[in-house]
């Protein structure tokens, strides 16, 4: 099969599959959405801070390679009741070396209430998006690059934007599109927009590019062909923002196999996810997840089924 063949067939199968996803926001107690607002935690010399955009429930029927009744009995063995995971949504900023650097910014407006928190939490925290330097995209879904593409314009008027060169190719491609099913043609459009509010400060790079001041890209394709890692490493210190490896923690991690409707190569990000778990349990290599529980900061171990995550301690110190 040939790559457009294999991409629109992937495609395809996912479109046929999301008849059945429902996502809402998830209430706090109060009845409204609950966000947490930033936390901050030193990497090396670095600091990192987690931004919540808010949470959203991803249900079985998003998922493939899994029954409805394993993916209740894994959510029920993590104390989660219900028929939804409330998978967060997470942006991390990055302080090293006189640059902030942004990794993700989030869905904006482009995926209704209860998320698109990560302006109004960066504004609690005291931070101006006219003052980070640079953001680093993991990839171009709309849940990454949706803050990009606010009412008023790009409010991240003083940054560049960096995007691997294989993620630029996939969703400026007219063939791709094209032969891509309709209701995804909106995923290219909002992709190609929030390129084009940079204008030249648009920076493609190679896909383990390195940025500078400890940081390197990863490599970590299938979700997206173009899906990256964000490495930083500082005074012997390091933490893997790995974007989307898993949206479903207490299934995925268990069962690395199980992937979700929105991956572009399925069997590849399968693959991509066993082998960065591998990887990060037997290195203890730091990581954080964009659709971890907020703040998706901590650790991969290994379980009698699968990985299991455990947060990393809050820094009281």
């Amino acid at each position: 099969m040939d790559r457009r063949s294999f991409i629109t067939t992937s495609l395809l199968a996912a479109a046929g599959a999301l008849t059945g996803l429902r996502i809402a926001p998830v209430a706090a107690q109060s009845g409204a959405p609950g966000i947490a607002v930033a936390q901050s935690f030193p990497v090396g010399g670095a600091t990192v801070t987690a931004f919540s955009d808010g949470f959203l429930p991803i249900t079985a029927e998003a998922l493939q390679g899994i029954t409805p009744e394993d993916f209740k009995s894994l959510l029920q063995a993590a104390y989660i009741d219900g028929d939804g995971h409330p998978s967060g949504v997470n942006a991390y900023l990055i302080e090293t070396g006189g640059e902030r650097i942004l990794v993700d910014t989030g869905t904006g407006q482009l995926m209704g209430p209860g998320l698109g928190q990560l302006g109004a939490n960066m504004a609690a925290f005291g931070l101006d998006p006219a003052s980070i330097g640079r953001i680093v995209a993991t990839h171009l879904h709309p849940d990454h690059i949706g803050g990009i593409l606010g009412p008023d314009g790009n409010p991240y008027t003083g940054a560049s934007l960096t995007v691997s060169q294989p993620e630029i190719d996939f969703w400026q491609s007219d063939e791709i599109r094209n032969g891509a099913p309709e209701q995804f043609h909106p995923f290219f459009d909002q992709a190609r927009a929030a390129v084009g509010a940079f204008g030249d400060r648009l920076e493609v790079v190679a896909k383990d590019a390195d940025l500078g001041n400890g940081i390197t890209l990863v490599p970590l394709p299938g979700h997206t062909l173009g899906h990256t890692g964000v490495m930083l490493e500082s005074e012997g210190s390091q933490l893997l923002i790995w974007g989307d490896i898993v949206h479903v923690g207490p299934v995925q991690f268990a069962r690395p196999e199980v992937t979700i409707v929105f991956d572009t190569a399925a069997d590849m990000a399968a693959a991509t996810r066993a082998d960065i778990l591998a990887r990060a349990a037997a290195d203890r290599m730091q990581i954080a997840g964009m659709h971890i529980a907020f703040p998706g900061i901590g650790y991969v171990e290994k379980a009698q089924e699968g990985y299991r995550f455990v947060p990393r301690a809050f820094p009281y110190g």
